[in-house]
C-alpha cells in the first residue's frame, strides 16, 4: 500500500508530467491545435523545474489584447516624445523670437492670440460633444454657477500676469537655467499645499528639495578664478525674478488644481477649459487695449517672424498633447517629461546661445534632474486635516 502511494505521489509531482500539463493548458488557452505547437524534448533543469522556453506558439495564436497593449504603449511613447519636443521648442523659441534681446512684437497681443486659439480648440471639442448643437452649448454655460466664473476669471488674470513675467524672465537668462529653476516648482507647490490644505511633506520629499537646491547653486553661480569671489551668473536681480516666477507658477498650479478638483465633478473639462481660455483671451485683449499708447505698433506687428509663429503654435497646442499623454499614458509619464526637457535645454543653451558649460555646471544640472525625478516618483503626502485625503 505504501509503495503504491509513493508511486502515485512521485507520478503526480513528476516535472515532465507538469510540463506536459502546462503545454496542454497553454494550447487550450491560446485556442490552437496540436500542429501549432512545436514539440520539444522534455528536459528538467537543475532545480527540478521544466525550462520555460521549450514550447513555442505560432504567431497566429497571439491574443489581440497583447497587440492592443503594444499599440497603446507605442502611442503613449509617441505623445511623450511630442510633449518633450513641444516643451523644449517653447522655451527655445521664447529666446529665438527676440531680436537684440528684445521682443519686436507685443507680448500681450501674442498671449491674446494664444488664449483665443486655445478657446477655439476647447469650444470645438464641446461642440463635438453636443453634436454641433449651438443651443445646447449655450445651455451648458448657463447652467454653470457664478462662483465658477469668478474662480476662472481670477485664474485668467493670474495666468496673464505670470505669462508676461515669463516673457520678461526669458530676456534675463537662458532657457536651460530657467528650466532648472522651474524644477523647484513641485517643491514650492508642496509647501503651498501644506499651508493651504494641510498636506505634509515626507522626509524623502524634504531631502529631494534640499538636494535640488544644492544642485541649482553651481548652475546659477560662477567663481572668479583671480579674485575667488562667487557671484550669480545673471546677477542678483535675475535670481530674485526667477525665484519669484517659480513661486508664482506654483501658486497658479495649486489654485488651478484645487478649482479643477472641486468643479470637475459637476462640469465637463472642456466646459471649464472654455471658460478659462475665454476669460484669458478677454483679459489679455483688455490689457492690450488699456496699455496701448499713441504711436504703438499694430496688434499683429512682428508676426512676420517665423520664430514668433512657431512660438504661438507650440504654446497653443501643448494642452492637446498633454491630454493625449494622459489618455494613452498617465500623469507620471507627463511629470517625467520635465527632467528630460531640462537636460535637453542645458545642452541646447550651450549650442544655440553660447552659455558656458563645464563639469561643475553639468554636475549641478544632473543633480537637479535626478532629484526632480526622484521627487516625482515618491508617493503623495498625507493630509493633516481630518476628512481630507491628498
Amino acid at each position: 500500500y505504501y509503495s503504491l502511494q509513493r508511486f502515485r505521489f512521485a507520478s503526480k509531482h513528476d516535472p515532465r508530467r507538469t510540463a506536459m500539463a502546462d503545454t496542454t493548458k497553454l494550447r487550450r488557452t491560446a485556442n490552437v491545435g496540436p500542429n501549432d505547437v512545436e514539440k520539444q524534448p522534455l528536459m528538467v533543469q537543475e532545480d527540478g523545474q521544466p525550462p520555460p522556453a521549450t514550447t513555442t506558439i505560432s504567431t497566429t495564436a497571439i491574443p489581440a489584447t497583447t497587440e492592443i497593449s503594444s499599440t497603446k504603449r507605442g502611442q503613449s511613447l509617441f505623445f511623450f516624445l511630442i510633449l518633450i519636443g513641444q516643451s523644449v521648442g517653447t522655451q527655445t523659441f521664447f529666446k529665438l523670437s527676440q531680436k537684440g534681446g528684445a521682443y519686436e512684437y507685443n507680448t500681450i497681443s501674442a498671449m491674446a492670440v494664444i488664449e483665443g486659439i486655445k478657446f477655439a480648440i476647447s469650444f470645438g471639442q464641446l461642440m463635438l460633444d453636443q453634436r454641433g448643437n449651438l443651443t445646447k452649448c449655450k445651455g451648458v454655460f448657463k447652467n454653470v454657477e457664478r462662483r465658477v466664473y469668478f474662480a476662472y476669471v481670477f485664474l485668467a488674470v493670474s495666468y496673464a500676469a505670470y505669462n508676461q513675467l515669463t516673457f520678461y524672465v526669458m530676456k534675463l537668462a537662458d532657457p536651460g537655467t530657467i528650466t532648472l529653476f522651474k524644477s523647484l516648482m513641485p517643491a514650492v507647490a508642496g509647501v503651498m499645499n501644506f499651508i493651504a490644505f494641510g498636506k505634509t511633506l515626507t522626509q524623502m520629499q524634504v531631502m529631494c528639495i534640499t538636494i535640488t537646491i544644492f544642485g541649482i547653486v553651481p548652475v546659477a553661480t560662477s567663481t572668479d578664478s583671480d579674485s575667488g569671489k562667487t557671484a550669480f551668473v545673471y546677477g542678483t536681480q535675475a535670481l530674485i525674478v526667477m525665484i519669484f516666477t517659480v513661486t508664482f507658477a506654483a501658486f497658479n498650479t495649486v489654485y488651478h488644481a484645487s478649482v479643477v478638483k472641486k468643479e470637475s465633478a459637476n462640469y465637463p473639462m472642456n466646459v471649464l477649459n472654455s471658460i478659462l481660455y475665454a476669460a484669458g483671451f478677454s483679459v489679455n485683449l483688455l490689457s492690450y487695449i488699456v496699455s496701448k499708447q499713441h504711436g504703438d505698433k499694430p496688434f499683429f506687428y512682428g508676426y512676420n517672424n517665423l520664430n514668433v509663429i512657431v512660438l504661438l503654435f507650440l504654446n497653443s497646442t501643448v494642452g492637446i498633447t498633454i491630454s493625449m499623454v494622459y489618455k494613452y499614458g498617465d500623469a507620471v509619464l507627463k511629470t517625467l517629461s520635465q527632467p528630460v526637457v531640462s537636460a535637453v535645454l542645458v545642452f541646447l543653451s550651450n549650442i544655440l546661445f553660447g552659455v558656458p558649460l563645464d563639469i561643475v555646471k553639468l554636475s549641478g544640472a544632473g543633480t537637479v534632474i535626478l532629484s526632480t525625478m526622484l521627487y516625482l516618483k515618491l508617493p503623495p503626502p498625507r493630509s493633516l486635516r481630518r476628512g481630507r485625503k491628498s
